[in-house]
């Protein structure tokens, strides 16, 4: 009995050896097997989305080699970077394609014709240092040389002066209706006046029309945050007219991407929404 009980140990042992090397082995295989497939969907995406380089790819979910035996896939995630549209030149979109149907031959093979993506779910990031380039891009805004732009969100009882007459520095209502297509926003920069660097804070909405996001100054003052330090007549007009501008993302948003929310985080402009039964090879998903 003594030598009965430590050979069922080392066999014990040997068996869990064995079933750990085989997991490692299975995992390993999964993970080529969805490497592979990422390489071939990034191919298919750039001449899809008429990128200049290959965007990054991650097929979600384990293991990949069941999904790719289904040819459902559950997420697959595709982001690209240096986006140029219009003025911009640096955008960054992102994108969940979610229960993608796609035949493992295609897939495999790279010749992918019948792609159907059950629903996809996007978004473009722009920077500010690609807002702080279209503010410049008109004419007043050439002349007062805006730079080192800086953006954070701002709750809409910071966007007027206690006791401002709704409409009075703006022209319009003011403050944002709370929904998805408006959103607060404080813009801190430097503008040449007199010839003197000046650093101004914008306080402002964020309204998304379809594909354009429309900027609206609603108070200005010195950066110092001195309420009563205002700024001169003719700068908070050259100011206003430089940042009252249009962002036009045009396509930016892929894959028939309706959008249906922009929002603010630190020094970032993100505009999100989504798509439903897209199909690649429509000619109709690509950036542009």
């Amino acid at each position: 009995m003594t030598t009965t009980k430590p050979k069922r140990r080392r066999g014990l042992r040997i068996t869990v050896a064995v079933a750990i090397v085989l997991v490692g082995l299975l995992v390993a295989t999964d993970f080529v097997f969805a490497a592979i497939g990422e390489y071939q969907v990034s191919k298919k995406m750039r001449a899809e989305l008429t990128l200049a380089d290959d965007p990054s790819v991650t097929i979600h979910g384990f293991p990949f080699v069941l999904q790719a035996m289904r040819g459902d896939y559950e997420d697959i995630e595709v982001g690209a970077s240096g986006i140029p549209i219009g003025t911009m030149r640096d955008l960054q979109v992102s994108a969940h394609l979610y229960d993608v149907k796609v035949p493992l031959s295609e897939l495999v093979s790279g010749s992918a014709h019948s792609v159907v993506i059950d629903r996809v779910e996007g978004s473009v990031r722009i920077s500010a240092a690609d807002v702080n380039r279209a503010f410049n891009s008109t004419e007043v805004g050439q002349v007062l040389n805006i730079s080192n732009l800086t953006i954070v969100p701002t709750p809409a009882d910071t966007l007027v002066d206690p006791g401002a007459e709704p409409g009075a520095q703006a022209g319009e209502k003011p403050t944002p209706t709370p929904n998805q297509t408006t959103t607060g926003v404080k813009m801190a920069f430097f503008v040449n006046f007199a010839g003197k660097q000046v650093k101004v804070s914008m306080y402002g909405v964020l309204t998304l029309n379809g594909t354009t996001i429309q900027v609206q100054p609603t108070k200005l003052e010195l950066a110092d945050g001195v309420a009563s330090l205002k700024l001169p007549e003719i700068l908070q007009q050259q100011v206003t007219g430089a940042l009252s501008k249009q962002l036009d993302l045009g396509k930016a948003l892929p894959f028939t991407v309706t959008p249906t929310r922009v929002t603010v985080e630190n020094n970032v402009f993100i505009v999100t929404g989504r798509a439903t039964n897209v199909q690649l090879g429509s000619g109709r998903s690509g950036l542009g």
